[in-house]
């Protein structure tokens, strides 16, 4: 059986114009999908992981923000922030018609979400059986 987290991304991704996403858990480990080549696995979860801690450091303030956006020439990221410590990021083309409404409703989904404070299980070492 499927975890919330991997049913709701199945369901909700691909969206046009999203380059990647990846989700963030309050433990620091990652589930990342990239659609796109412009940017590979490790690059979403180092920018992911700097913007979350920027988010984070608003906090200090006494703002805590729920979603996010920051603008660049080529690209806009999207951060829906939850109370457990996981985030989601959507990176999106900057283009017309990148920003709709099933954005929105992705943003707002992954924050409706059963708590995940741990991430995924971590995957198991398989060890080839040889024949002697």
């Amino acid at each position: 059986m499927k975890d919330p987290l991997q049913e709701f991304l199945d369901r909700s991704l691909p969206l046009p114009g999203v380059a990647a996403c990846s989700v963030r858990f309050a433990d620091r480990t990652f589930v990342t999908r990239c659609d796109d080549s412009f940017f590979s696995a490790a690059q979403v979860e180092k920018i992911l992981g700097r913007l979350a801690l920027a988010a984070d450091g608003l906090g200090y303030h006494g703002i805590q923000p729920t979603r996010l956006c920051w603008i660049f020439e080529h690209m806009c990221i999207h951060l829906a922030l939850r109370h457990d410590g996981a985030c989601l990021a959507l990176f999106i083309e900057n283009r017309a018609g990148s920003g709709n409404d099933r954005l929105d409703a992705v943003l707002e989904g992954f924050r409706a979400l059963p708590a995940m404070a741990k991430g995924p299980p971590p995957q198991r070492a398989v060890t080839p059986v040889v024949d002697a």
